[in-house]
């Protein structure tokens, strides 16, 4: 399956897909993106145990709903898109030091580089905002908000970051945590690039259609490592944790999106 088709399918989950199937929905998109198509037939029982236990809020038409409200006022979503850029260079520093403490070569080198990849999307979100909101952010204040990214590269020697909770090594724990994130980030970006399409100027449209591409293409590829790197931990020795380990975290993060959600916070 091609890349843009993947992407117009899961650009189409929230007019197409009922609701309880969307996080899956997700997760075999991005599963579909691998050469040869990937088989991770523990990891989707334990995903979609989870989702059938407790629906996640982010995948209801509702939420979608608020979301829309909410982004119908230009202010707030261009605060959002800065909320973006902050959280995502927040989340690089994160598997920066995750990466650096990583035992395992290759799980080193698929963090490090979706440490790099956030790291890239902190700036791609302030672009979105320049291309959204041209000449809304003063100078000075823009020139700061560049600093939000810690600028990661493939060539960087791995140093964790000092005093970081997560410079230890990743667990799979970890990648569900990972997981369940990108998927609720993939879900929100759907209805992300919709509220960007009624705002941004025609002349800079195209701009940011092929950065919201960039971004999505992106989730979707974390969605699946992360999927691959739980699959395989799943073989070597903790098939029978695992479902336990998807439903507590999911419970976790619709928690945290209900409580987000109280405050019309709708961030990845």
């Amino acid at each position: 399956m091609s890349q843009t088709r993947t992407l117009a399918e899961v650009c189409t989950l929230f007019t197409t897909a009922p609701p309880a199937d969307r996080v899956a929905a997700v997760a075999r998109a991005a599963l579909s993106q691998c050469s040869p198509r990937a088989q991770c037939p523990m990891y989707l029982s334990a995903l979609n145990k989870a989702v059938s236990e407790e629906l996640p809020p982010f995948a209801t038409d509702s939420y979608c709903d608020i979301y829309r409200g909410a982004a119908a006022d230009g202010n707030w979503l261009a605060v959002s898109l800065m909320t973006n850029a902050e959280r995502e260079g927040d989340g690089a520093t994160r598997l920066w030091s995750l990466a650096a403490c990583s035992d395992n070569r290759r799980e080193q080198q698929l963090l490090k580089r979706h440490a790099v990849d956030e790291s890239r999307h902190a700036l791609h979100y302030l672009a979105l905002l320049d291309l959204c909101f041209p000449d809304t952010v003063a100078p000075s204040f823009r020139a700061e908000l560049d600093q939000l990214s810690p600028g990661y590269s493939m060539d960087q020697a791995l140093v964790a970051v000092p005093g970081s909770p997560y410079a230890r090594t990743p667990s799979i724990d970890d990648f569900a945590q990972m997981n369940i994130a990108e998927i609720r980030t993939t879900l929100h970006h759907v209805m992300q690039r919709l509220a960007i399409a009624q705002h941004c100027p025609a002349d800079n449209l195209a701009k940011a259609t092929a950065i919201l591409d960039s971004l999505l293409g992106d989730e979707l590829y974390h969605v699946s490592y992360t999927a691959l790197l739980i699959e395989r931990r799943s073989r070597d020795a903790e098939r029978d944790r695992l479902p336990a380990i998807f439903c507590k975290r999911l419970r976790d993060f619709n928690r945290i999106t209900s409580e987000e959600l109280e405050r019309r916070n709708f961030d990845s």
